[in-house]
């Protein structure tokens, strides 16, 4: 049975991120949570607060080669997304209710997601909310060790100095600004059109295939 092979500090959230469509695909130790939540070996992208889920669902209709997991901090948006990304018939989207740093750090397998993706992430700026804030904890050295070798990280905002701060440790943690990377195509979010007016700010760092690759301060490529 799928509850006895499953450590089970991971049974929670292999119960929120899989969806109620049949019986639970078997798997072989070592755990692996990816063929556990989505039945296959398709690659994966991870999308840090997904909001509305304007991006998650999109790219997830458009690719169904592709497997898409979603970390939504609060759980009434994380239960509507996945409402939402059910009535679509989408079979390869999966969301799961938590912090962020926390899945990342203890459910995430090492070398197992091909693409971080975060967009718009809060600031908090008041000073008993920075504890929420994805900066520190570990977060960027998590987001290097769930990467494959030469798997991106895509980091967008309307505040450069954020964006300009989490690239920052990404590069101290090892990851690899991509000078001039343009940005993914994707749709423009009920947030971005609310707050973004002045325009976005975006980067990609990447993990280097080899060690040797080298590193570059960050550098944000503009108003997109």
């Amino acid at each position: 049975m799928l509850d006895n092979a499953v450590p089970s500090h991971k049974q929670p959230l292999l119960a929120r991120a899989q969806r109620v469509s049949g019986p639970s695909p078997p798997f072989d130790l070592p755990f692996d949570l990816w063929f556990a939540v989505f039945g296959n070996h398709r690659p994966v992208e991870l999308e840090i607060g997904p909001g509305r889920g304007e991006v998650l669902l999109a790219w997830a209709a458009a690719a169904p080669a592709t497997n898409f997991f979603a970390i939504e901090r609060s759980s009434r948006a994380a239960e509507a997304l996945r409402a939402a990304a059910a009535r679509r018939r989408l079979s390869n989207a999966r969301v799961v209710a938590g912090d962020a740093q926390c899945v990342l750090a203890h459910c995430v397998p090492d070398e197992s997601v091909n693409a971080h993706h975060v967009y718009f992430p809060d600031p908090w700026p008041k000073t008993g909310h920075r504890h929420r804030r994805l900066l520190g904890g570990g977060f960027a050295r998590h987001l290097l060790r769930t990467l494959v070798p030469g798997g991106a990280v895509h980091l967008a905002s309307d505040l450069p100095a954020l964006i300009a701060d989490i690239a920052t440790q990404c590069v101290a943690a090892g990851l690899v600004i991509e000078s001039g990377a343009e940005p993914l195509p994707r749709p423009t979010t009920a947030f971005e059109r609310r707050y973004a007016g002045a325009g976005t700010f975006y980067t990609r760092l990447v993990r280097p295939v080899n060690e040797a690759s080298g590193f570059r301060r960050p550098i944000l490529t503009g108003l997109i």
